[in-house]
């Protein structure tokens, strides 16, 4: 059988594959009995016996030549290793011959680094003693004194001289002195700062600068400044204190009855008169001194770069007396609160006496008061503005006088700082906003607010009522103003003036301001009605009267002056809206007067009659009747044009004349025959529609194409009826509809 045949065969048997894997387990269990397992083994192991037997009978050859292989492979090996061994004792001799030099190098080096020590040792030691005896020789003089001190420390330090028995009581010596050298400088300076004394400070620091302690000094004496200050803000805010004293002083004068109000008051002007004499004495001395430190260390160029030691000691100042505060009870707490410009005011006395450029307050450690203050500010501006409106009725002259107090109290008590001052400005801002917003929700908007034919109603009055207390208020607002416009920065000034910007009587005076407009535009109407515009005489040498639309106007306007705008003490509304009023009166006049439909002579001079009454009307409303610029120079220009002739009134319109072209040019259609329609005529339109398209076409170009259609349609109409010349006027009115449009392209 084959060998692969056996392996197979004992691989696929159930009894020896057990024997195949890493574990063998024991077979006791098994069915078969322990001889049979045996014998069986035995059986296995006699086949592989005779298959190995097999294999190496049918191999030897290949068996012999593999031996033969391994017996020169060992020989090789051999000869390998004897080389190895050879290059071994090679390597061998030369690590001697490296090494041995290497120690010899090695053992001189270090020779030569204790001689180079030993003589640096001897070196400094002769430097130490030169210096020792330079030192004894000036001991008068701090500052060299100091300068070799700090020469000896640095040589002293390089090397260790333990042992050098020459040295030692110099050692000992030089510690000494220059522990007595700085603690002579440190009282110097200190007596220095006290005094102040400028030139020993210079002497001081020359002595710490040579010592290389400069840093270490300043910061030592600013924190001993500091400490000491720490312990002068806690005792001026120690409120037990400031109770003991106020007992002291007010023991026997205080009635029965008013102990707490006479012990609470007595109590905040002597915690306000610590606070003010902290300031004056303590915190400013000590000031003082680090500005002098910083002035000295600033003249000493070289000593390095220490140029914020005053901002850093007002800083860490400004935290101290806030975390005092902080710390501090109640009742301190809210009194520095209530006076919070008191504080300000001690912060900003106390920089304008120091005079450091760089010294700014850090407000930021007071934050927290500031916005109590501001709070509490806030709604004391708030309270009497809505305690007035409470019963939904006007308010009284005292109640707001009364506001305009607060408000005034409110921007005086801020002059002594900028930025207090405009939060403040803020405040009081939202105030009369308040103001503002409380007469706005009261203001009446019936349908009756804006009637002008029966004597005022109760709703009109009432408005009238509110606009003139928010007048009286804004006036009063910038009389307090004007009075502190000096003192208070005109940054808070501006918001002030801003938030008043909102105020005006102007919307409720023009509403009347429409209805007085509509009501003169009804009048205006009726003067087509008028029979002497089209009466045939000659009013040459005649008297002409007011026409019976302009007497009815002038009643009209006169009555709206004294029955309801004179309501209104809000002068500069009541101007503003009396012009706007004679203003549009006098557009409509003109629109009216130059679309007159027939139109004979003596009814121009009549309409230039008008025109001066006009004037006359209107005076009620506007005393300088010039306050109308353009307007009443048109007017004037209106009169001028009604008494000339086409040709003269094209010949100034091209010379410059103030009125629009196309308000001339329809006039000028009034010239013209039956057949040369006026524009609205032609469009179909009436008096009334033509003035509602003029009003909603303000702009000139519009209005020029108007009329521009009507002499077209002109045109049209002569070449279809072969009508041999164009009316007198016709050529005129081309002329200036040519000027117009070149003087709209320029």
């Amino acid at each position: 059988m084959d060998s692969k045949d056996i392996c197979i065969e004992i691989e696929n048997d159930e009894f020896y594959s057990k024997f195949l894997v890493e574990s063998v387990k024991p077979l006791v269990g098994e069915n078969i009995s322990v001889t049979e397992q045996v014998n069986k083994l035995t059986q296995g192991i006699e086949k592989l016996t005779k298959s190995l037997e097999s294999q190496v009978l049918a191999k030897h050859n290949d068996l012999l030549t593999q031996a033969s292989n391994i017996s020169d492979l060992e020989a090789m090996l051999e000869t390998v290793r004897s080389q190895v061994q050879v290059l071994l004792r090679g390597a061998d001799k030369l690590k001697d011959r490296v090494h041995t030099p290497y120690h010899e190098l090695e053992t001189q080096t270090i020779m030569l680094e204790r001689v180079q020590t030993t003589c640096n040792l001897l070196r400094h030691t002769s430097k130490i003693l030169m210096l020792w005896n330079k030192l004894i020789a000036v001991k008068d003089n701090p500052t060299k004194e100091a300068m070799i001190l700090f020469e000896l420390n640095e040589l002293i330090s390089d090397y260790d001289f333990k042992g050098i028995t020459l040295l030692d009581d110099v050692l000992i010596q030089v510690e000494q002195q220059q522990k007595k050298l700085l603690q002579s400088s440190t009282d110097l300076l200190q007596t220095s700062l006290l005094n102040g004394d400028k030139v020993k400070l210079l002497q001081c620091f020359k002595v710490f600068h040579n010592l290389q302690c400069t840093e270490e000094q300043i910061k030592c004496t600013v924190d001993s400044i500091l400490k000491d200050l720490r312990k002068e803000i806690n005792t001026a805010l120690n409120v037990q204190m400031v109770s003991i004293e106020v007992k002291k002083s007010s023991s026997g004068r205080i009635a029965p009855g008013k102990a707490n109000i006479m012990n609470a008051q007595d109590f905040k002007i002597k915690l306000w008169d610590n606070i003010d004499k902290l300031f004056k004495n303590e915190m400013y001395n000590s000031c003082i001194k680090v500005v002098m430190l910083q002035n000295v260390v600033n003249e000493l160029h070289a000593i390095g770069n220490f140029r914020n030691i005053a901002k850093k000691f007002w800083d860490e100042l400004s935290i101290i007396f806030s975390n005092e505060l902080e710390k501090s009870p109640s009742t301190v707490s809210q009194s520095v609160e209530i006076d919070f410009p008191k504080l300000l005011k001690c912060f900003n006395d106390l920089l304008s006496r120091l005079k450091c450029k760089n010294l700014e307050m850090n407000r930021s450690c007071l934050t927290k008061w500031e916005n109590s203050f501001l709070s509490k500010s806030l709604a004391k501006l708030l309270e009497p503005v809505r305690s007035m409106w409470h019963l939904n009725q006007v308010p009284t002259m005292d109640q707001v006088d009364n506001a305009i107090r607060v408000i005034a109290e409110a921007l005086s008590i801020s002059l002594a700082d900028k930025n207090l001052s405009i939060s403040l400005a803020n405040s009081v801002a939202k105030s009369i906003k308040q103001m503002n917003v409380e007469a706005e929700q009261r203001l009446s908007m019936d349908s009756d607010v804006a009637q002008i034919i029966e004597a005022p109603t109760s709703s009109q009055q009432k408005n009238a009522d509110l606009c003139n207390v928010l007048h009286y208020f804004t006036s009063q607002i910038k009389r307090v103003l004007a009075n502190m416009n000096s003192m208070l920065p005109q940054e808070s000034i501006q918001i002030v003036q801003n938030s008043l910007k909102d105020i005006s009587s102007l919307p409720i005076l023009n509403m009347f301001a429409e209805s007085i407009k509509n009501s003169l535009y009804l009048i205006l109407m009726t003067m087509h009605d008028e029979p002497d515009l089209i009466r045939a005489e000659d009013p040459t040498n005649k008297t002409l009267s007011c026409s019976p639309y302009m007497k009815e106007l002038q009643q009209f306007v006169s009555r709206c002056k004294d029955i309801y705008l004179s309501l209104f003490h809000d002068k500069q509304a009541l101007n503003e809206c009396c012009i706007n009023i004679s203003k549009c009166c006098i557009e409509r006049f003109m629109q009216h007067v130059c679309n007159v439909r027939p139109i004979s002579t003596y009814g121009r001079a009549k309409l230039q009659a008008d025109c001066k009454h006009l004037e006359t009307s209107l005076s009620p409303l506007v005393n300088d009747i010039t306050e109308l610029g353009d307007h009443y120079r048109q007017l004037k220009a209106l009169t001028l044009l009604l008494e000339k002739k086409p040709q003269d009134i094209a010949k100034s319109q091209h010379e410059g004349a103030l009125l629009p072209y196309s308000l001339v040019m329809m006039y000028l259609f009034s010239y013209g025959g039956q057949q040369l329609l006026a524009p609205h005529a032609c469009a179909g339109w009436n008096t009334h529609k033509l003035i509602q398209w003029l009003e909603s076409h303000k702009n000139e170009r519009d209005r020029l194409e108007f009329v521009a259609g009507a002499l077209q349609r002109y045109q049209n109409h002569v070449r279809q009826n072969q009508i041999t010349c164009y009316d007198e006027v016709y050529p005129i009115l081309l002329q200036l509809l040519e000027d117009a449009r070149k003087t709209l392209k320029k």
